[in-house]
């Protein structure tokens, strides 16, 4: 029932706007890299990329955004969970934007949070048919809390840290499982480091997800990462460069990894460490 109410109250939103002045808008993440073990097994040593998007237009005169939605993973292996393409629609909006005002580094970050509500369905690029036979769900909706921020990157004080945060709190109906989901899963990702000059950066890093869901056979939805990485943004403060260019990296990481809840029921699944290195660009996160 949801999804339908989503779908319609964006549909809504459309026809309302069809014939007036919009502002569209561009959001990608695009993240290509070397995985040692990729929290999924030992001596999984594959090249992953992922990529998501949202390309849509504000409605009317209001903070409130329409879009189309991707979110996309790419592997050299021929699994379905590596091969997936999930897309749809949503709608969402910054409730403090405007309202609140940031005093310092500690709630500068407060008027980036975003409510937002998707519908959307699942397709898989490789192993389409081991996914149907394992009886996965073909849509999703989700609602919840997105946040982005950043800290002394753009025309920095090198002299200062600097750091990133990515947050991601949403019920989910399914979440293309085998089983009934209707949970709640967190993301939390931050990074904290230091400029080395000439774009170069090292850094700490974790990245966390935790889900109301527990069990062996949850247990990539309640797992961490941590460790440290170092980076290299060759044109992130030049003048000439355009926006994609501007926020391209190249990074190389060494994590550990710890199972906040119970761990994989195959041995084989259970691992302790994994090595990352890539490329990894954007453009318009900023919203």
């Amino acid at each position: 029932m949801a999804k339908w109410c989503l779908g319609f109250i964006v549909s809504l939103l459309i026809i309302g706007s069809a014939a007036a002045e919009f502002r569209p808008f561009a959001e990608l993440w695009n993240n290509f890299a070397y995985y040692d073990t990729n929290l999924e097994r030992k001596g999984f040593s594959s090249i992953l990329g992922h990529y998501e998007g949202k390309i849509g237009f504000y409605l009317l005169d209001t903070p409130l955004q329409l879009y189309g939605a991707y979110y996309g993973i790419t592997a050299q292996t021929g699994d379905y969970f590596d091969n997936s393409l999930f897309t749809g629609a949503g709608v969402r909006f910054k409730p403090f934007e405007g309202s609140f005002k940031g005093t310092s580094w500690l709630n500068e970050w407060i008027p980036d949070i975003k409510v937002f509500g998707e519908s959307l369905s699942a397709g898989y690029l490789k192993g389409g048919s081991s996914a149907e036979a394992a009886g996965l769900a073909k849509t999703d909706t989700r609602y919840g809390f997105d946040l982005w921020h950043e800290w002394n990157l753009d025309k920095p004080n090198e002299n200062l840290p600097w750091a990133e945060l990515w947050s991601n709190l949403s019920y989910r109906d399914t979440n293309f499982g085998w089983e009934s989901f209707k949970n709640y899963v967190f993301y939390f990702q931050p990074k904290i480091g230091r400029h080395l000059g000439r774009g170069i950066e090292t850094y700490l890093k974790a990245d966390a997800v935790y889900s109301g869901k527990g069990g062996p056979s949850y247990s990539f939805l309640n797992v961490a990462d941590y460790g440290v990485g170092v980076r290299f943004e060759p044109w992130r403060n030049m003048a000439t460069a355009n926006e994609l260019l501007r926020k391209f990296k190249m990074f190389f990481e060494v994590l550990s990894v710890s199972y906040l809840k119970e761990k994989p029921a195959d041995p084989n699944k259970v691992v302790d460490r994994d090595v990352r290195f890539g490329i990894d660009f954007s453009y318009g996160r900023s919203y």
